[in-house]
């Protein structure tokens, strides 16, 4: 789904926005069952470490790239790759990733979320292990979480 309409940008290339300060994000479409977020990255903009609150999901790049960095849970550590114009990537419910657009243009990419987003939970990896910071409710793929930032680094600081 999110690849489909990826490759038809006349679903939502006049819904694309940049701000210098925050993600534009706007809903594409909604049912009981799923959701589709179109999501605007300004260079330099991320994500901070997070899985969907038990959404199975996918999202692909629809214009420029991303760099992801990926794991579970329950596995040790975390692994990078980075995503060109219409990479798609599935994932289930104990996959947590951070995503930032390290590239020289402005990102677009497409989300789906399976159930609809009803909360993420933020993390902070660090040598020791991934340490869960906290759940945030949420009807958005883009949540409050400036106070989460705060958490972050201040336990990356005590680990260092």
């Amino acid at each position: 789904m999110v690849a489909e309409l990826a490759a038809d940008p006349s679903e939502w290339a006049g819904l694309v926005r940049f701000d210098l300060t925050e993600r534009f994000y706007v809903r594409l479409r909604r049912t009981d069952d799923v959701e589709v977020w179109l999501i605007c990255w300004d260079i330099g903009q991320d994500t901070l470490l997070h899985d969907h609150g038990g959404s199975v999901g996918a999202f692909t790049v629809a214009r420029g790239s991303l760099l992801e960095d990926f794991g579970a849970v329950d596995q040790p550590g975390l692994r990078t790759r980075r995503h060109a114009a219409s990479d798609a990537v599935g994932f289930g419910v104990d996959y947590l990733h951070n995503l930032v657009n390290v590239g020289t243009e402005p990102t677009v990419s497409i989300h789906a979320y399976s159930p609809p987003l009803r909360a993420m939970n933020f993390y902070c990896w660090l040598p020791t292990g991934m340490h869960h910071l906290r759940e945030v409710v949420c009807d958005t793929p883009e949540p409050e979480t400036s106070a989460l930032e705060t958490e972050a680094a201040r336990l990356r600081e005590v680990a260092s």
